[in-house]
């Protein structure tokens, strides 16, 4: 019987290079958000456009719902005009989503990308795909869920859409996809003879170009037997059976579950700042070398997150009424006022012979929601002279960041070092 793997694809980077993870995030329970959650109704969205050969335009202003089975906990989405009997279905709605223009251009993107492929390589394509897991994590039954496969004579494609906006996500030599590739190769190499995988992810709120990686067959098996040996070592630690070890990492720690109470990361967190502070309270503040600054700006994601992490943490245990020494909640600054009834509220202030001119505010809409009204007319060409748009201002990204790195001349030493 397939079940969801703990093993999963989606948190490969993680349990590969800290296997202990897995233990130490045992019962410890996902948290979703907004973010997540709009990001599963685009999927939903993206799925039933491929399998039904509509474009997302078509489904504008419908309402995506995301159930949740009130005694399995398992999650579904559908659109709001097919939910079943509130009386007769064991679900409940956990939030729902309008389909609205930023939703189906983005989605369109990924349509076009996976339909393009397909008609280049005149392949089949499959959605949602379940593939089997199990022969690569030891998990007996695990599956994981691929969001399009395209299957060849002698190329397997795996395609993947990633809809968020914050950190782009590389195609090259990415675990998620290869796990999928290597299940879609198991689930479909009867009668095929597969010489070259292709991986790619489309994420359209951030590129409009997808980011592609392709390997040989060869490859493939060789990242088997690397996802064998790690599923193996978090396995074994996970059952008692090795001790814990832990690599805390950016790549590894982002997503982690336990890093609120991970020891190894709270030591990693103290290792890199301990001895700034002590140089900082014995000697004075010092100008630290290009080199010493490349380090450190290596550490501060981690670390930034490990803050969060913990306090995320103190918030929940006093918001269940558990008790941490030395913190209590508090009452919060008020929110903006509002009108309670806005329509009484004016009634009041014309009675009060407010004039109009103080009663209001007018204001021109933002260029934004003028291409909303008009995109895709020619009165939207008319207003380009009208609209600017402030440079973006310079930012600090690692060298592996896809945009070219700007050109700075070197400015006089005009200060003396404190």
């Amino acid at each position: 019987m397939a079940k969801h793997a703990v093993l999963s694809p989606s948190s490969a980077k993680r349990w590969m290079s800290c296997p202990g993870s897995v233990a130490l995030s045992e019962g410890l329970q996902d948290t979703s958000s907004t973010f997540a959650e709009e990001g599963t109704a685009a999927h939903f969205l993206a799925s039933y456009c491929l399998v039904s050969g509509e474009n997302a335009a078509a489904h504008l202003g419908r309402c995506i719902l995301l159930l949740v089975h009130g005694l399995t906990g398992e999650h579904t989405e559908l659109f709001e005009c097919d939910t079943p009997d509130a009386d007769e279905s064991p679900y409940r709605t956990l939030s729902r989503f309008a389909v609205d223009g930023d939703m189906a251009d983005n989605v369109q993107v990924y349509l076009d990308y996976v339909r393009d492929v397909q008609r280049a390589t005149d392949g089949e394509l499959l959605v949602e795909v379940s593939v089997p897991l199990d022969h690569i994590t030891g998990e007996e039954g695990a599956c994981g869920t691929s969001d399009a496969v395209i299957v060849t004579s002698d190329e397997l494609i795996v395609i993947d859409l990633k809809f968020g906006r914050g950190v782009e996500v590389d195609a090259t030599q990415n675990p998620q996809l290869l796990m999928y590739a290597s299940g879609a190769r198991k689930l479909f190499d009867i009668g095929a003879n597969f010489t070259t995988v292709r991986v790619a992810i489309s994420q359209p709120r951030i590129t409009h170009a997808p980011s592609e990686w392709s390997c040989s067959s060869e490859d493939l098996d060789a990242f088997e037997s690397e996802v064998l040996q790690a599923s193996a070592k978090a396995s074994a630690m996970a059952c008692g059976a090795a001790p814990l070890a832990f690599e805390p990492s950016t790549e590894a720690c982002r997503w982690c579950k336990a890093k609120a109470k991970c020891k190894a990361l709270e030591d990693f967190v103290a290792e890199g700042i301990a001895a700034d502070f002590d140089e900082v309270l014995t000697q004075g503040v010092a100008l630290p070398a290009a080199a010493d600054l490349s380090q450190k700006m290596m550490c501060l994601d981690l670390i930034e997150d490990w803050c969060k992490a913990v306090r995320g943490a103190v918030e929940s245990e006093l918001l269940h009424g558990r008790p941490v020494e030395g913190y209590k909640l508090v009452q919060g600054r008020q929110g903006a006022r509002a009108w309670t009834a806005e329509e009484e509220a004016e009634a009041a202030l014309k009675g009060l012979k407010v004039k109009a001119a103080l009663m209001y505010k007018r204001k021109l809409i933002s260029p934004t929601d003028a291409e909303k009204l008009l995109k895709g007319d020619v009165k939207w060409d008319k207003l380009q002279k009208y609209i600017t748009r402030a440079e973006g201002r310079p930012s600090v990204a690692p060298a592996s960041d896809k945009r070219p790195a700007l050109v700075i001349e070197p400015t006089a030493d005009d200060f003396d070092v404190v």
